[in-house]
């Protein structure tokens, strides 16, 4: 027996076998429920011992998931967050997110600085009552995460949350859409343009919604490329580091280039391909030199009125200092030609 054949009817099928691993009547009644209708029935051709174990099975894989939302925002922080205290968002957080009925999900807004944040639904505070949204506050995440353990369409809304210390605050929203069927991944975050000096670091982040895989055998891809005359190249000199969150329903990926140098310069593209459809999804950001900022024809226009003004004044100031000196030295002349005069009008009379 296959049990990675078909991972729906495998669950059932690893029970049975398990159970009754010789008994060949036990093994016909389970290739009848196999083929009959996956895992289903498996309260039902099992015996009562599996529901506890399948209790067990959900309880852990909630709290994996749980687990992934408490550390989400103690993973992949800004470098620049590590060593610094001021109020600040430190990683990537989501415009949009999707959701899917009566499964987990969880909101994030990863910060440091605050001395408390807010969180709202439709401009509503939290705490909510159930006919406004079903989540709730996550205290082991310093409250920088909500969640809801069973999505419903109520919750569906604007979030926000707020942070604040004792002179600012800094605001970010969330779009939360549900999702059941899904086609083709959606993107929940797309990468930022950047302008980077060379010897500098850039990092960029890309992730979208793919949700479950429902053949046994499909996989999810995620990679970054340096794009030439539209065509992809490996990023030379950089770190692609791939993560996951909500089970694996949401992937993302970060690409850090260290050291930039002149030939990183240029356009970058995060494809996304699910596993559910051929369909892949392209996000493109552009990585550029820091340029002197080119002045403005207003800015242009002050900065000569104020040079011809201090022109002027120069002038000016120049024309009243040559004035006062040329008066000095007239009155000095006129003054040793009276005093000439004097002398001799004295010996005139004198003789």
């Amino acid at each position: 027996m296959n049990i990675g054949q078909d991972y729906r009817r495998g669950v059932c099928t690893k029970r049975i076998s398990h159970l009754e691993p010789t008994g060949k009547k036990k093994m016909a009644k389970m290739v009848s429920v196999r083929n009959g209708g996956g895992c289903l029935p498996f309260v039902r051709c099992c015996n009562r011992l599996s529901l506890p174990v399948l209790l067990l099975l959900l309880g852990l894989s909630f709290a994996f998931v749980a687990v992934g939302a408490e550390n989400h925002c103690t993973e992949h922080r800004y470098e620049h967050s590590l060593n610094t205290h001021h109020l600040q968002f430190t990683k990537e957080i989501p415009d949009r997110e999707y959701g899917v009925l009566r499964q987990f999900k969880s909101l994030h807004c990863c910060g440091k600085g605050y001395r408390s944040i807010e969180w709202f639904k439709n401009n509503k505070p939290h705490p909510w009552s159930k006919d406004v949204s079903s989540f709730i506050v996550y205290p082991e995440a310093a409250n920088q995460t909500i969640y809801s353990t069973r999505l419903e369409e109520n919750d569906i809304g604007n979030y926000s949350c707020i942070l604040r210390n004792e002179t600012h605050a800094i605001k970010h929203e969330i779009e939360l859409r549900l999702q059941d069927k899904l086609d083709n991944p959606v993107p929940t975050f797309r990468p930022k343009d950047l302008m980077v000096s060379v010897g500098e670091s850039a990092r960029f982040y890309c992730e979208a919604f793919v949700g479950n895989l429902y053949l046994p055998d499909a996989t999810n891809e995620i990679v970054w490329n340096q794009m030439f005359d539209d065509h992809p190249h490996n990023v030379s000199d950089s770190l692609q580091v791939n993560v996951t969150r909500e089970d694996g329903q949401i992937i993302g990926s970060y690409l850090s280039i260290p050291n930039i140098q002149a030939h990183h310069y240029g356009r970058y593209r995060c494809q996304i391909v699910s596993g559910n459809s051929a369909q892949k999804l392209n996000l493109s950001v552009l990585l550029s030199p820091v340029e002197v900022t080119a002045i403005t024809d207003t800015q242009l226009s002050v900065l000569v009125y104020i040079m011809a003004t201090l022109l002027l004044v120069l002038v000016l100031l120049f024309a009243w200092i040559c004035r006062t000196v040329q008066q000095r030295t007239g009155a000095s002349k006129k003054d040793n030609r009276c005093s000439a005069q004097f002398i001799a009008s004295n010996e005139h009379e004198s003789v």
